[in-house]
């Protein structure tokens, strides 16, 4: 099957926004907020045992920019802006009011597929959610969660997270549970066991990582105030800080603009560029950050 690799469009601004594409079939249709990889993955599923889809004329893709529809309300209720609507191919009908139907109709599916909005949640254990201003006890099993402007007390075993964000609150990750994106104003209380965040970005917060915890990457803004036990941090970049490092935690590098403001003796740090800073944890004086950028 040959891949989908159209262009998509970019806008910054609010990070709830998603880009939609809608794959329409000749009988069916199908929504994604994964960009190529949704458009491919559903090809793939539809291409059965020949390995592809016959020809570029069995189906249709239509994207919906990021501000075209509030994707947490009901689309049938809150109808997209189909203005800002464009197709694969070189005629748009997104005027089509039967086209406009049928992709109304893909976008309900996807919700009653994936989204959890304003909801109070005691187990997730399975499965793809998409949540929205939801709280949740546990998070756990083999579960994947987007986790946007939600409460989650724990998440663990082998639970995952593609994106953390806007003002979400964790309270505690641990187990083998993953987070590739934590970002906006999102915080973190606990992270401990083996659990991984992959990428700290905007202002978000982790308070404690300890035990065997990682985190491979802080940019921006980004902020952990206590580094023990023996969590690894991968790259400080931009302007992030570590306000303690203790125990036998490990920092591979902390770039320039960085601060790490309380080093013991038992932390390590591989590499400190020209720049960085860096404050053993018996200055006299220290009561936290005092860093302009802080």
């Amino acid at each position: 099957m040959q891949e989908y690799s159209g262009g998509t469009r970019h806008k910054k601004g609010e990070k709830m926004r998603l880009e939609f594409s809608i794959v329409l079939f000749e009988n069916e249709g199908y929504a994604t907020a994964r960009r190529n990889t949704g458009i491919n993955e559903i090809l793939a599923s539809k291409a059965g045992d020949t390995g592809y889809v016959m020809d570029d004329d069995s189906y249709r893709i239509f994207t919906l920019d990021p501000y075209a529809w509030k994707w947490w309300l009901n689309p049938r209720l809150h109808r997209p802006d189909f203005c800002s609507c464009y197709s694969s191919s070189t005629e748009s009908d997104c005027d089509n009011p039967a086209i406009q139907e049928r992709i109304i109709k893909a976008l309900e599916d996807w919700q009653k597929k994936y989204l959890r909005a304003n909801e109070t949640i005691k187990l997730i254990s399975s499965g793809k959610h998409i949540l929205y201003h939801c709280d949740v006890e546990t998070v756990c099993g083999d579960a994947e969660i987007y986790c946007f402007d939600s409460v989650i007390d724990t998440m663990e075993d082998h639970a995952q997270a593609e994106i953390i964000t806007g003002n979400s609150f964790i309270k505690n990750v641990q187990g083998n549970a993953q987070i590739q994106c934590l970002d906006d104003h999102a915080m973190i209380t606990n992270l401990c066991e083996n659990a991984v965040v992959h990428k700290m970005k905007d202002i978000s917060l982790i308070h404690h990582a300890y035990r065997d915890s990682q985190i491979h990457t802080m940019q921006d803004n980004s902020r952990i105030l206590s580094l023990n036990g023996n969590a690894r941090l991968g790259t400080m970049n931009g302007h992030t800080i570590v306000d303690l490092a203790s125990g036998q935690s490990v920092i591979e590098k902390v770039s320039c603009g960085c601060a790490v403001l309380g080093l013991s003796h038992d932390a390590q740090i591989k590499k400190v560029e020209s720049g960085a800073t860096v404050l053993p944890l018996h200055v006299d004086g220290y009561h936290g950050s005092t860093m302009p950028f802080s």
